[in-house]
């Protein structure tokens, strides 16, 4: 378990009044989809990774965080 997840599950252990399917913060039925999802796609984003250049990787990586740098400055304007 990486250590923010196990700071989370350590912050929260002993607090009442959590919901179901929790174990500290730790939502697990949203770590297990998560978990299940990276496991499934690892394949393909390392087959991807050794098929493009590294001009393209860079590329698309830079624009996924373009996309996500958007997304969070449209949120925050909107509220």
């Amino acid at each position: 378990m990486p250590a923010g997840t196990l700071g989370y599950v350590i912050a929260g252990w002993r607090l009442e009044g959590l919901p179901a399917g929790m174990l500290g913060y730790v939502y697990l039925p949203a770590l297990a989809v998560l978990a299940a999802g990276s496991v499934a796609t690892a394949p393909a984003g390392a087959w991807t990774a050794h098929r493009l250049d590294t001009t393209q990787l860079r590329r698309v990586f830079a624009l996924l965080l373009y996309g996500i740098a958007l997304y969070m400055l449209v949120r925050a304007l909107r509220s």
